[in-house]
């Protein structure tokens, strides 16, 4: 029976710690190592960590100084000695038997990596059911890659660290970018790049829990801006490989994004640093005379536009939405 490592990052979150620990703990396959990184947490944290750790030996708890998760998960990768390797991020759960399906339709399919379904909302006991004979879709590397922009739902799927099992070669090397609140976004394409062949198990075993306070919650800040850079690397990353058609649905995602983040700086950060950062990457990025074909109204005009002078783009949006308010009370 193969090693499966589970990587837990920690940071200040006692309320949910025993769910998910005891959701490792509690798996029906049962060779587990589980790494739970306590990264310089304040609160209970450490202290449920080390409860966990003296009765069960599978566990292992790091406390280190607060660097964020991208080290966190950084470090957890780097202690992980298991065939396999899942993360589970510390205020979600599993199924008990997530580990046994996953390593399973691994087996069975040789996949590099398995990525199953989830579900999202605020049950603190949510009632998973075991599937009888789930669909398995075997894909490669360009299908799921693309999968990113076909929908939320599908892009969060696709871009999480957690709800996947890897095979441990598929991650040697990899390192999460340390400080940025989006480390996903930019790391996971890499990863999927590297997988020969992907699993995608029809059966929900993850349960994304939707804390208020969580980062993605979070009012919106600066600091959330640093995805766009990511998005940047993405673009990149399509072209030197030569992926023509991944890298036009990633160059229309950029362009969108900072449209639609200068304009969100704008009116509820009021913040020049921020709204000149945004245009800054637009113009780094912004190839003349280029129409988007994800998003139709972003056209040849419109983006040339923006180039040249964002506010005059703001002015449209207002004069429209104006007009559309008169003709609807009409």
């Amino acid at each position: 029976m193969e090693l499966v490592s589970i990587i837990i990052p920690i940071y200040n979150i006692e309320d949910y710690l025993d769910r998910s620990i005891g959701a490792a703990a509690g798996q029906t396959y049962e060779n587990l190592e589980i790494l739970l990184i306590d990264d310089g947490s304040t609160d209970a944290s450490p202290d449920i960590c080390d409860y966990w750790a003296a009765k069960d030996s599978r566990i292992k708890v790091v406390h280190q100084k607060n660097s964020g998760v991208s080290v966190s998960r950084n470090t957890g990768l780097r202690m992980a000695s298991g065939d396999y390797i899942l993360q589970l991020d510390s205020d979600d759960y599993m199924a008990p038997f997530t580990v046994e399906h996953l390593v399973n339709t691994a087996h069975e399919q040789d996949a590099d990596l398995v990525i199953c379904s989830f579900v999202r909302g605020a049950e603190d006991h949510y009632c998973f059911t075991q599937a009888q004979n789930p669909q398995v879709k075997m894909v490669d590397s360009t299908y799921a890659l693309t999968q990113i922009y076909n929908g939320a739902n599908d892009a969060l799927r696709y871009t999480v660290p957690w709800c996947k099992l890897y095979r441990k070669e598929v991650l040697d090397g990899v390192s999460y970018p340390a400080g940025k609140i989006f480390e996903d976004i930019y790391i996971t394409h890499t990863i999927i790049d590297r997988c020969k062949k992907i699993a995608l198990l029809e059966e929900v075993l993850f349960y994304y829990y939707r804390r208020e306070n969580s980062i993605m919650n979070a009012v919106f800040s600066f600091q959330k801006l640093d995805y766009l850079q990511a998005l940047v690397n993405r673009v990149q990353f399509f072209a030197e490989r030569g992926m023509k058609d991944l890298h036009e649905k990633a160059y229309d995602e950029l362009l969108h994004s900072l449209v639609w983040e200068y304009s969100r700086t704008r009116d509820l950060l009021n913040s020049k640093p921020g709204m000149d950062y945004v245009m800054n990457l637009f113009h780094e990025n912004y190839r003349k005379g280029y129409s988007s074909k994800r998003y139709p109204k972003e056209n040849k005009r419109f983006l040339s536009v923006f180039n040249r002078n964002p506010e005059l783009i703001v002015l449209y949006w207002k004069i429209t939405s104006k007009l559309n308010g008169i003709f609807k009370k009409r």
